[in-house]
């Protein structure tokens, strides 16, 4: 079956959000009035798929482009197999591995973000007597971090 016009597709939209019972299959989560809109495969059959959130709709887009434009070059597995194996990924148990160099500057940043008074209790609960302002204190933790002996 193909969709003839814009009130068809209205029409099968509506339909299918019915037996979706409003829920965006992607977010699992109710689909607003208003931002619902027909999903359908981009490339190759052009079927449609689902009613998504619009937001959800973009976001899906863009996943797909991006393994267009980053992935495909690399691997000839299909986007649903990448996704997948990077949900796997991102759920690994990393606990036991070394923190990114990198981390040290978001960690002073946040030790900068408490207030004067959590800063020189920090810093005088490893017997520092705390600089006197926000830049003197942020130099003062930072070895503190790097070396594992404060944690936020």
């Amino acid at each position: 079956m193909r969709l003839k016009n814009s009130q068809e597709t209205a029409k099968y939209r509506n339909e299918l959000l019915l037996e979706q019972n409003f829920i965006d299959p992607i977010i699992q989560q109710k689909i607003t009035k208003g931002s619902e809109v027909l999903d359908h495969a981009h490339f190759g059959s052009q079927r449609c798929r689902a009613v998504l959130a619009r937001e959800v709709n973009s976001f899906e887009g863009k996943v797909a482009n991006a393994y267009t434009r980053y992935m495909t070059h690399l691997t000839d597995k299909p986007l649903s197999e990448i996704l997948r194996n990077l949900a796997d990924y991102l759920e690994m148990d990393n606990s036991l591995k070394p923190i990114h160099h990198t981390a040290l500057t978001k960690d002073v940043k946040a030790f900068s973000r408490l207030s004067s008074a959590e800063q020189c209790a920090v810093l005088d609960s490893f017997g520092i007597s705390a600089g006197s302002n926000n830049k003197a204190r942020a130099l003062q933790i930072r070895p503190l971090i790097r070396d594992g002996r404060y944690k936020r």
